[in-house]
């Protein structure tokens, strides 16, 4: 009893020698290195991203961008692979392992045995190296992911309080149209009791006003789902015009987009590097202390160990196959990306160009329209020689003009808005650039 105390305490505390030294070398989390270390560099001189009290864009915004769930996923992606990063990197240091068990039989273990072993890789020929550059690529596509959710929250919230003001000047346009038909209406019942108009007449312009009213109540219902819509995105009702400078609109070298096809470019290229060394050699350095039932004290050794991946069962050729064919997609990717970001820019440069000589088309038909209602009027109302017809249609064109102008002023905007997005001023005119929202810069820059 008193040998096999004496032999506890001697395994004990080698043990504790052992693993104190080992994990000197392996314990704990590590600092951040590489991208994680440069994006909490910048995030460091940053304030967090705080609620907006007021009623305007930019509180609105930023409420937003803290309610954004689609944000605050991205957020955690990138997390996720910061941890993956140290994962990867963690096979270049020590590790620690402790095992205790027994067996029975010509090749079982024996008596009880407690066995410590620490490994450390010396040799992989920069496996572990690429393993770790590409987890580092992936924090980096996942980095510009959440840069770009940050941009789509922000379109969609300054749309969403856009279009709460667009319905709102659409209600009072359907209300003076829905007024001025119940106007005619009155005139024309009023012609009709005095036998100065037919029947027919009346019947017409109780249709027209039937119209009217059911504008208005669609109008006010598109109003009330536009009013949750921006509650639900950021945080109030109350929504209002959305002004963003005019910008040149050209496509970026350095686009979100161009950016992560190029990283994943790079990535696959490592991955088809990896896959083509899968069968070099990785050399591994173990120091071990092992004592078993009954023994007097604590045997002690060091293991040097290789090994070598030389067949799997056609899984290497496959695995390298897989990658070379990822090279080839990446290459076709970053080329179509290349070619959409150019159509992209083109077209938000011809659609505001278009929204433009649209609303002054449609400036000059509503001077022009609004000349001739007092003219039909006179013409039908006093000299008899306009058909009612022809009062009513030119009455509905000319609030319907109205009503497109309105919305062609909001699809403008929504045009601008991406082509802020892709000149990366919408931040700073939305007044959220500056913040770091999750422990990140809100700055696409960061890398």
């Amino acid at each position: 009893m008193i040998r096999q105390g004496r032999s506890s305490r001697r395994l004990i505390a080698a043990t504790g020698l052992l693993a104190l030294g080992l994990v000197a070398g392996c314990g704990g989390l590590r600092d951040a290195d590489g991208t994680e270390a440069a994006i909490a560099e910048q995030a460091a001189t940053m304030p967090g991203l705080t609620r907006g009290e007021g009623q305007d864009i930019g509180s609105v915004a930023r409420n937003g961008l803290l309610m954004s769930p689609s944000v605050r996923e991205s957020a955690s992606a990138v997390s996720a692979s910061a941890d993956e990063v140290r994962v990867s990197r963690a096979a270049l240091f020590p590790s620690l392992g402790l095992s205790l068990g027994a067996g029975t039989g010509d090749a079982g273990r024996g008596d009880p045995s407690l066995e410590l072993e620490g490994n450390q890789l010396l040799l992989d020929f920069g496996d572990t190296k690429r393993a770790v550059t590409v987890a580092d690529l992936e924090l980096q596509i996942n980095y510009i992911t959440f840069q770009k959710s940050v941009d789509d929250a922000l379109v969609e919230v300054a749309r969403a309080y856009d279009a709460v003001a667009v319905q709102a000047d659409l209600l009072k346009v359907r209300r003076t149209q829905l007024a001025a038909m119940r106007e005619l209406e009155t005139l024309v019942a009023e012609r009709a009791a005095s036998g100065a108009t037919a029947s027919p007449d009346l019947l017409e312009a109780r249709k027209r006003l039937q119209a009217a009213e059911f504008l208005v109540h669609d109008t006010e219902l598109a109003l009330a789902e536009a009013r949750d819509r921006l509650t639900r995105l950021g945080g109030q009702a109350r929504g209002g015009e959305v002004r963003i400078p005019p910008g040149a609109c050209a496509a970026r070298d350095d686009s979100d987009a161009m950016r992560i096809a190029r990283l994943r470019l790079v990535q696959s290229e490592l991955k088809l590097e990896r896959a083509e060394r899968a069968q070099l050699p990785r050399i591994l350095l173990s120091p071990v202390a092992r004592s078993q039932s009954g023994d007097d004290g604590v045997r002690l050794g060091l293991n040097l160990g290789v090994d070598s991946d030389l067949l799997q069962g056609g899984a290497l050729t496959a695995r390298a196959n897989a990658a070379r064919n990822s090279v080839g997609g990446a290459r076709a990717g970053l080329e179509a990306t290349k070619l959409d970001a150019d159509l992209e820019a083109r077209k938000l440069q011809r659609d505001i160009a278009a929204g433009n000589r649209r609303i002054e088309m449609l400036n000059r038909q509503i001077a022009l329209l609004g000349e001739t209602r007092s003219l039909y009027r006179s013409q039908y109302l006093d000299l008899g020689t306009r058909q009612l017809p022809d009062l009513l249609d030119n009455e509905e064109e000319y609030h319907n003009r109205r009503a497109e102008r309105i919305e062609a002023r909001s699809a403008i905007l929504a045009s601008r808005l991406q082509c802020a997005v892709l000149e990366r001023s919408l931040r700073q005119t939305l007044g959220v650039s500056g913040n770091s929202l999750y422990g990140f810069p809100l700055a696409p820059d960061a890398l």
